[in-house]
């Protein structure tokens, strides 16, 4: 199987897709600035670091297949923190995966990339790569790091997809969750097409499952041997979905879009 270098590893999704990645057979390299919890295991190894420090890099690279890029501000914060980080420190990790011969990267885009389209624009399907609408700073760094992995699938003929990922967790924690659930098997699912790519070229995807009156069309995924099988209405029982908690749906992102722009969340 893949060796594969997860940035931000010991984060949220991180976290979930080692143990399903590992289970599949690959060896893991997992890098962060802090130290992963499970613990590294047997097939693993750690690289204390963040995609801005270009040594860190240097050090988890080699010998890697398929990058899993992770790293980066999750919400909306000051400009200047999320181009540091979402953008420069997604071309720095795309530069040394090209310089390292790392010929294949799955990048986590956002929702919040088109999340400012309005759901009543789009009562039945989106397409997983339409041209983005971001309703954050946020979501316009995760537009722009889309961008960069066009450019450089196109420069290195690299296969880079960008995943738009909804909302994840283990179950859907919402009613808008029931729509846009991405499901931790199904994202191991995303993982395993991008490292079995071997045509060169960048793909915009839902990273998301196959959820019930979801309008997310996930054909561009499937075009590249995605096909997520999850179904957010079938994890949670009828008691269980009449309690999940309102959310607002004027817009594919939700409430984030009224965030002020700018403005760290918690």
């Amino acid at each position: 199987m893949a060796t594969l270098l997860i940035t931000g590893a010991a984060g949220r999704i991180g976290t979930a897709l080692r143990p399903r990645l590992s289970a599949a057979g690959h060896d893991l390299v997992l890098l962060d600035e802090r130290r992963p919890d499970p613990p590294v295991g047997d097939r693993e190894r750690f690289v204390e670091g963040n995609v801005n420090d270009r040594t860190a890099l240097e050090a988890a690279l080699p010998g890697v297949d398929t990058v899993v890029h992770l790293a980066g501000i999750p919400t909306e914060d000051t400009w200047e923190a999320l181009v540091e980080v979402n953008l420069t420190g997604t071309k720095n990790l795309l530069e040394g995966a090209a310089a390292a011969g790392v010929r294949r990267v799955l990048q986590a885009s956002s929702i919040h990339a088109v999340g400012r389209l309005p759901e009543e624009d789009a009562p039945a399907s989106v397409p997983g790569d339409r041209l983005p609408r971001p309703d954050t700073y946020y979501g316009f760094t995760k537009a722009a790091m889309e961008l960069l992995g066009s450019l450089f699938a196109d420069r290195y003929d690299m296969s880079i997809v960008s995943a738009r990922i909804g909302a994840f967790g283990e179950r859907p924690s919402s009613r808008r969750a029931l729509r846009m659930w991405s499901s931790p098997d199904d994202l191991a699912r995303l993982v395993q097409a991008t490292a079995d790519l071997r045509e060169p070229g960048h793909h915009v995807v839902w990273a998301v499952s196959r959820n019930t009156g979801s309008p997310a069309d996930l054909r561009a995924g499937e075009a590249i041997g995605f096909h997520p099988v999850d179904d957010a209405s079938a994890v949670l029982d009828a008691d269980e979905r009449d309690a999940l908690p309102d959310e607002d749906m004027r817009f594919l992102g939700g409430g984030m879009t009224d965030l002020p722009l700018g403005r760290r969340t918690n």
